[in-house]
């Protein structure tokens, strides 16, 4: 027997005594890399689903302030139209005014007289306009809380996300805890006779010059009678809404959502949908006026816990 042969048939038969282990070493290793396969997918889907769910409460957060931001827009636009009634109120009164002199002096008379039946017409028409524009603004100022929790209900069903939005209470008490609302107050009034106050001016300089001819105080009758007319018409001052002096440390809103994991048919894990996801999100409008129309949202981190 040669030295080669003996160790040959020793190689076989520890061959053919080793095929179990062999086996056996494959499936653990086999089951060790499946268990961290599927436990990378398990954790590839969280991951996922947490940036998602994320995204989702950013979105929500962000269309609840831009609603709030388009609702400031509007009232700042009927606020806008406010004051260009104004301004036409007051240049209609410069006109008349002007008018008024030239003709306490003899001049242009007719014209003054159809100017003046026009400027009550004009005057009682733009200021009525202005009370109803303001009047609108406090409808919308009333409405915007309904109008974010119906796009924070909408946005939440489309995707798939529970939660909570605060402030929730849309008809609580003004600055409450829980209040969902436009920080808005009525700012200083403005009166019908602050409107008109260039022809009033003019009515009280005329008066006061008495070299004037019987024609004259016609004239100064007329306006008189024109001017009080139109004072005892009025429907008192208007406020426009303006921001409160804390607006911008007052007006947010916050949004906690919930997204519960879907379960995926991986063995060996058995989660099936037992994990949940929360995230919050804060945003606010910002950027405008009163009277102007630049209003935006915004993400921020006011409000987290």
């Amino acid at each position: 027997m040669t030295m080669i042969g003996y160790f040959s048939r020793q190689a076989i038969q520890l061959r053919a005594g080793n095929r179990g282990q062999a086996t056996a070493l494959f499936l653990v290793v086999a089951a060790t890399l499946l268990a961290v396969t599927f436990a990378s997918i398990r954790l590839h889907h969280v991951a996922v689903a947490r940036v998602t769910t994320a995204d989702s409460v950013d979105a929500i957060a962000l269309s609840a302030a831009t609603w709030e931001a388009r609702c400031l827009n509007l009232i700042a636009a009927l606020n806008d139209g406010a004051i260009q009634c104004f301004r036409v109120i007051r240049w209609t009164c410069a006109v008349w005014a002007a008018l008024a002199v030239a003709a306490a002096f003899g001049y242009g008379v007719p014209a003054f007289a159809a100017y003046t039946r026009e400027a009550r017409r004009l005057i009682s028409g733009y200021w009525d306009t202005a009370h109803l524009l303001v009047s609108w603004s406090e409808k919308i100022r009333k409405a915007a809380p309904y109008l974010v929790l119906g796009e924070v209900a909408a946005l939440s069903k489309q995707r798939n996300v529970a939660g909570i939005l605060f402030p929730l209470n849309p008809a609580g008490p003004h600055d409450g805890k829980n209040t969902l609302e436009l920080h808005l107050a009525p700012g200083p009034p403005i009166s019908l006779p602050d409107a008109i106050a260039p022809i009033s001016s003019a009515l009280n300089q005329l008066k006061r010059i008495r070299i004037l001819k019987s024609a004259a105080k016609a004239v100064i009758a007329l306006l008189d009678t024109a001017v009080r007319g139109i004072v005892g018409t009025g429907k008192g001052p208007i406020r426009m809404l303006e921001p409160e002096k804390d607006f911008p440390d007052r007006q947010f809103v916050r949004f906690e959502g919930i997204h519960t994991v879907p379960d995926l048919p991986i063995p060996f894990l058995d989660e099936q949908g037992k994990r949940r996801v929360f995230e919050e999100a804060t945003a606010q409008p910002y950027g405008g006026g009163s009277a102007e129309m630049t209003w935006r949202s915004r993400l921020t981190d006011r409000g987290k816990k």
